[in-house]
């Protein structure tokens, strides 16, 4: 008898060890179903009789960095009502399974924080399996029965699965902080499909999205009660680029030389946020450049109007902002009234209902990572359900 071992549980209550063995590569381990009869699948009476017996292997979850391979030895039994032979069930693996469903398990949630390429790697088993895995586990996780509450306030945003090539967009609710859907494009029949398989559209009180019409347009026809919020971060980008347009075109080349190029930062960051050195800095360039000082005292101007009390104070402020833009404002600012006036009540929407896409975008970083961590995805179903993974995954962190 061996004195330089340790017994530990197999963790598998169906079957029983025959015998095991571990060598420098893997550990093998011999088993057998306990049960002594099994019931015919044609007539129901359970039989004892052994037909045959062949062993089967079958992987399972590795144990101290090894393999472990447990070796079945399947029977056939031979009815003694109807003579029928079958196989016996086999719970542990599956019909046709080479793997233990615990390991496939484990491969499916190693899966979802890692690329299949690396966990498949790892495990020394192939590619496939490590993505059939992941579906298996991901359709697990996203049909459990959720509790949530209907959603009120909703997010739109679109991004790209390829660059410039393939959109689709993210839909959230921004009170519960989960993702709901990702549809498959970014046009108004696409976006108008989901919402119409709402259980509650009517709940739907407010649907924050950047300046899309067609998400507009698809808002309207489907959440009757909706107001739409223009995302205030999107608004102030705008504001933002026109500023930043005025800077360019001031610049004496296009090289990464002299202090305009290098103003980019100061320009663009709110200037409560600057540190000293820096406000010294920024306000001796506005006194050489009169253009670039009206074009960045708008921007200031516009930024402290999203920190109007009310709504009424809001209408009133950006009737004054709009009427110095036409007086004295640079071309890129002349561009944003059109603008302003096409989403006036959505932009002023906000005053009423202040929720913005922050989470949503956060969404999207997440999006962008785990795009970069797989270099890219070829299939859009399997690119979209990593994404809806994301609430399964925060909210076992959560848990824990």
């Amino acid at each position: 008898m061996r004195d330089d071992c340790i017994t530990i549980t197999l963790g598998l209550a169906e079957v029983r060890v025959i015998r095991e063995e571990e060598t420098a590569t893997e550990i093998r381990v011999e088993v057998m179903y306990r049960a002594r009869s099994a019931p015919c699948p044609r007539c129901g009476q359970r039989t004892p009789k052994v037909h045959s017996t062949r062993a089967q292997w079958k992987r399972d979850r590795g144990l101290r960095d090894k393999p472990v391979w447990l070796v079945l030895h399947k029977r056939r039994f031979r009815c003694l009502g109807c003579g029928h032979v079958f196989t016996e069930p086999d719970p542990v693996f599956g019909v046709r399974r080479r793997t233990s469903q615990r390991f496939r398990a484990y491969l499916g949630q190693e899966a979802i924080h890692q690329t299949v390429r690396h966990v498949a790697r790892g495990e020394g088993v192939g590619e496939g399996l490590v993505r059939r895995c992941l579906t298996e586990e991901a359709q697990r996780l996203l049909e459990a029965p959720e509790k949530s509450p209907p959603a009120r306030i909703l997010g739109l945003d679109e991004f790209s699965i390829k660059k410039g090539q393939v959109y689709d967009t993210a839909i959230v609710d921004l009170e519960q902080k989960r993702i709901m859907g990702v549809v498959s494009g970014h046009r108004q029949e696409e976006v108008a499909a989901f919402f119409s398989a709402l259980a509650d559209p009517e709940q739907v009180e407010v649907v924050v999205m950047d300046k899309n019409e067609a998400f507009r347009q698809a808002v309207a026809l489907c959440l009757p009660r909706a107001k739409v919020v223009a995302d205030k971060f999107h608004v102030l980008m705008h504001v933002h680029q026109a500023v930043d347009r005025v800077r360019t075109s001031l610049q004496p080349q296009r090289g990464k030389k002299g202090e305009i190029f290098r103003a980019r930062y100061l320009l663009l960051k709110g200037v409560e946020r600057l540190a000293p050195e820096g406000r010294v800095q920024l306000f001796e360039l506005l006194g050489r450049y009169p253009q670039l000082a009206r074009a960045w005292a708008l921007k200031e101007a516009f930024r402290r109007w999203y920190r109007s009390t009310t709504r009424k104070k809001a209408e009133e402020r950006l009737v004054a902002w709009e009427n110095s833009v036409r007086k004295h404002g640079p071309e890129p600012f002349q561009g944003l009234l059109s603008m302003l006036q096409t989403w006036r009540q959505d932009i002023l929407n906000y005053f009423d209902y202040p929720y913005t896409n922050g989470f949503l975008e956060g969404k999207n970083n997440r999006i962008k990572v785990i795009k970069r961590i797989a270099y890219g995805y070829r299939n859009p179903a399997n690119f979209r359900r990593r994404i809806l993974l994301t609430n399964v995954k925060e909210t076992h962190t959560k848990a824990a």
